[in-house]
């Protein structure tokens, strides 16, 4: 089974060692980075790095809550738990989409649970069904950036940098994107629109989360603005 990618961001040692403590003992493999700031999370932070952010609101600096906001800006999508020692801040959870609100000192049961629940996220989410060395593989949806027509090879971009070449063609792999969050601004490019941070108006293309860019052919220049923009009112809406 697969480890999920776990971040834990909290000021003190004692509070990070014990949340290890705890995720040593749970039913779900992780691998856990630790972060001693906010500050030092936001540097590090890239969208499809991780899996799960536990952290903590009250810390020196820059808070937990401040941090999320910013995260939210570069990905909406990452489970995140709050781990505190006030309900003061119950809302904000709320308006920022965190999973959940855990009281300290965390119980080894939320933890269990906490994971069970990003698992099974993870696990459901829409998938894509590609061919490799003759073994089908199924994709998850929210890890795909870019689809590319290069040649005879479609070549997929990973959240976090990786890529996989195919053989064959764009247009045979875009029924099974049908009603997710995707759009085809050229004919050679699909992109899921989860990752795009703008448009650049005067060389035409998607910004895209990891500083690159999409080409946006004149025939669709229309379409992929009101394509960006509808995504971005589904996601206020809670409908993404």
């Amino acid at each position: 089974m697969e480890p999920l990618n776990l971040a834990i961001c909290d000021d003190l040692p004692e509070e990070r060692k014990a949340l290890l403590a705890l995720l040593e003992q749970a039913p779900i493999a992780t691998n856990c980075t630790q972060f001693g700031s906010s500050e030092e999370l936001l540097e590090a932070f890239r969208p499809g790095k991780f899996d799960l952010l536990l952290m903590d609101i009250y810390m020196d600096g820059m808070t937990g809550v401040e941090a999320v906001q910013k995260i939210r800006e570069m990905d909406k999508a990452i489970p995140i738990a709050f781990t505190t020692t006030s309900t003061d801040h119950t809302l904000e959870s709320y308006r920022l989409s965190v999973l959940k609100y855990l009281e300290k000192p965390v119980q080894q049961k939320e933890i269990d649970d906490l994971l069970r629940l990003v698992k099974l996220q993870k696990d459901s989410a829409p998938r894509l069904a590609i061919q490799q060395n003759g073994k089908t593989q199924k994709l998850p949806l929210s890890e795909l950036m870019v689809l590319e027509q290069q040649g005879h090879h479609v070549v997929l971009s990973l959240k976090g940098g990786s890529t996989i070449q195919l053989y064959g063609k764009l247009s045979d792999l875009l029924p099974q994107l049908e009603g997710q969050p995707f759009f085809c601004p050229h004919k050679s490019y699909c992109v899921n629109l989860a990752f795009v941070r703008g448009i650049n108006e005067e060389y035409q293309c998607y910004k895209m989360s990891d500083g690159k860019n999409v080409p946006i052919s004149r025939t669709n220049r229309a379409k992929a603005k009101r394509a960006w923009e509808d995504f971005l009112f589904a996601q206020t809406r809670g409908e993404t």
